[in-house]
């Protein structure tokens, strides 16, 4: 007999091997960029890694959030940041800061842009 737990933990490994490399655009990304250093670089600094706040990016970044999909990291900065006025962002620009986070990560830009329908199916696997 498997016992739910088992079948909760199989099927947790399933989804996340699904999950592939996100797509975004590098119009975005360069949007990204320009609002990024407006709203978030005076916390998490110039390089994403230098600031007082978390670090979004380098391989500590990645190892935090290698378990998790994009959309999960979308939900809690779209409803934290910027701290001062959480969740005051168009969704656009949340998308275009993610896709900054991204591409400053190391993840290739491609053809398709980010959507927030499709955020579940990436991973911050490369």
């Amino acid at each position: 007999m498997i016992k739910r737990s088992s079948v909760l933990i199989l099927l947790g490994l399933a989804s996340s091997a699904l999950a592939k490399p996100p797509a975004f655009t590098k119009a975005q990304a360069d949007a990204g960029a320009k609002v990024y250093k407006a709203q978030c670089a005076s916390c998490h600094g110039a390089k994403l890694n230098n600031g007082g706040a978390p670090k979004l990016a380098g391989p500590d970044f990645l190892k935090k959030w290698a378990s998790n999909t994009v959309d999960d990291f979308h939900f809690i900065m779209s409803s934290t940041m910027p701290m001062t006025k959480p969740g005051a962002l168009k969704e656009s620009e949340y998308l275009s800061v993610l896709a900054y986070v991204l591409q400053t990560n190391g993840f290739k830009p491609g053809t398709t842009a980010l959507a927030t329908k499709n955020l579940k199916a990436y991973s911050f696997k490369k």
